[in-house]
């Protein structure tokens, strides 16, 4: 029993790897699932959108280097 015991810890690294990624290819069979939509996300999305055409607009009219207005913050 004493010189199993060697070969069973060289085989254990190979055969869990071999394990892993039988059980992570059965997993969801190479489809994808949709990602789940936050409003917050699509908030943050619309907002970039206004922040680009503002942008867009200064460039177009003025000619001149545009910044970006600062958010402003509402302290009450």
């Amino acid at each position: 029993m004493d010189h199993i015991l060697p070969y069973l810890f060289l085989l254990a690294c190979p055969v869990s790897m071999g394990v892993m990624m039988w059980m992570m290819m059965r997993k969801d069979h190479g489809h994808a699932s949709p990602p789940v939509s936050d409003p917050r996300v699509a908030e943050l999305e619309s907002q970039v959108n206004e922040l680009r055409m503002a942008l867009h607009d200064r460039q177009d009219g003025g000619g001149a280097a545009a910044t970006v207005p600062a958010a402003s913050s509402d302290k009450d």
